[in-house]
């Protein structure tokens, strides 16, 4: 009874842990909306801290949710987090981080070229309109005003979300199901993880749709477009989770953001 309830304890402060860390990303997310939800004219007369708790409301549920389904399947499943372990009480292994810091930043920037040639190859059928037309300045003005939702939210929090709560859970069911009709292992196989992999990037890729339909129209070419590109990343991002941990995952995803803005404000400064 001692044992269990100490386990217990130790994965909910791994899991508040977790949710911590990724709160600092639902709170840029929140602050980015504000703008959008002063729009609606029902929510204008809002005070601004009113608004921030109003979006972050169903992200940090999310968040909570994700970090709970993750922290009861990923440890299970061979799948590590430093944090997570830290704050359960667990051996980090903050030397094996540092030594995938070159890996993960060389995959996050290399997931980026690739992306962009994709991405001009896609051009020719995924024709991007909006609305109105938007100046080099309000462009460059809004792309800085989103450098913390980007490092913070896509950053960290997408890989709670994404890694910890979907692809974790997904390894440790059909791991589950493997051992129920057949003989038992003690982690998933290669196979198994590889599902898992592919399965939480789609849903990665499927994930920002809504946000790309709110904008513009969505066609097929762009759905394709936009699952299938941000699938690839999801892809690197799963295997580094896998393989190294999910912080190692949360650096490359960081840094494929470092990059894109980086080169975004010279392309608007030069161009």
């Amino acid at each position: 009874m001692t044992t269990d309830g100490s386990t217990w304890r130790s994965a909910a402060c791994g899991t508040v842990a977790l949710v911590v860390l990724g709160m600092a990303g639902v709170v840029s997310l929140a602050r980015y909306s504000v703008p959008a939800l002063r729009a609606i004219p029902e929510l204008a007369i809002l005070s601004y801290p009113t608004l921030v708790v109003l979006a972050a409301a169903n992200s940090t549920v999310l968040l909570v949710v994700f970090a709970v389904l993750g922290s009861a399947t990923a440890p299970r499943t061979g799948l590590h987090s430093h944090v997570f372990a830290w704050a359960s009480g667990g051996t980090p292994g903050w030397r094996a981080f540092r030594r995938s810091l070159p890996l993960a930043v060389a995959i996050g920037a290399g997931l980026f070229v690739l992306v962009t040639v994709l991405d001009v190859a896609f051009a020719p059928f995924t024709v991007l309109t909006s609305g109105e037309a938007v100046t080099d300045a309000a462009a460059l003005e809004d792309l800085l005003a989103s450098v913390p939702m980007r490092f913070l939210y896509g950053g960290v929090t997408e890989e709670l979300l994404l890694r910890w709560g979907v692809m974790a859970p997904i390894a440790f069911v059909l791991w589950w199901g493997r051992n129920t009709v057949g003989e038992e292992t003690e982690t998933p196989s290669a196979t198994a993880m590889w599902i898992a992999i592919v399965a939480s990037a789609v849903a990665f890729g499927v994930g920002h749709l809504p946000a790309l339909a709110s904008t513009i129209g969505l066609t097929p070419a762009l759905v394709v477009r936009t699952v299938l590109l941000n699938a690839i990343v999801g892809v690197a991002l799963g295997w580094l989770f896998w393989r190294r941990s999910l912080e190692a995952a949360m650096v490359a995803h960081t840094t494929f953001h470092v990059v894109l803005v980086v080169v975004s404000v010279a392309g608007v400064l030069l161009g």
